[in-house]
């Protein structure tokens, strides 16, 4: 990788949600359960022209789900070997991310992000709480809410929130869901650049979550 391209990388990490750090109480609001969740319902976002699906053997990210991408977002495996010194940027508390579908090709910056915690099992709620406190970090966080629902006919867990990075002087918006696989824990996060990416992303990421199947 060169100097650019990892640059690049540690910066779109550091921005989009991946941290490395461990949360800070401090500044985290701590997560809230609610009976729903807080994202708009499909019906309020506008769907998204279908792409490609991945997930099974042979597409372009082999993993314990499959799910339909958006049309022109582009996923490629994440190789931490590849990484490096960044390989750390990879890892959000115990999950690690194993594939990414990059929004720039339809025209928009920022990623749906495929983490996985092997071996882990048990209520996604739990481990999907404990996710986005490690993708907090430092952040200011507001607005965080982790719902019990059925994702891929099975229990599952989905959470939004919204933070307030100073270094960079950004806010932004994530959703994210969580599902029991035979790997271990899966979490898909929409991790858009800012927030005003957001609402132009949201449609890829209720494609994902629609369409979402656990393998067998």
């Amino acid at each position: 990788m060169n100097i650019s391209a990892g640059l690049a990388f540690a910066v779109l990490f550091a921005v989009g949600g991946c941290s490395s750090d461990k949360a800070d109480t401090s500044t985290a609001a701590a997560p809230t359960t609610a009976a729903a969740s807080s994202a708009p319902a499909a019906a309020e976002v506008p769907a998204a022209a279908a792409g490609e699906t991945i997930g099974a053997k042979g597409s372009a990210c082999e993993l314990p789900i499959s799910f339909q991408t958006a049309a022109d977002w582009k996923a490629k495996p994440i190789d931490l070997k590849k990484l490096g010194e960044l390989a750390a940027l990879a890892k959000v508390g115990d999950f690690t991310v194993v594939c990414e579908v990059d929004a720039k090709p339809a025209g928009n910056i920022g990623f749906l992000r495929v983490h996985v915690a092997d071996g882990l099992s048990g209520a996604p709620a739990e481990h999907l709480q404990e996710f986005v406190k490690a993708s907090i970090g430092k952040k200011e966080a507001s607005n965080t809410e982790i719902a019990d629902v059925q994702i891929g006919a099975a229990q599952a867990a989905e959470a939004s929130w919204e933070t307030l990075d100073k270094e960079y002087d950004m806010r932004s918006k994530y959703a994210a869901f969580a599902l029991n696989t035979k790997a271990g824990i899966v979490v898909v996060m929409l991790s858009p650049l800012d927030e005003g990416e957001f609402t132009g992303m949201q449609p890829a990421y209720e494609l994902a979550k629609k369409s979402v199947k656990i393998d067998a």
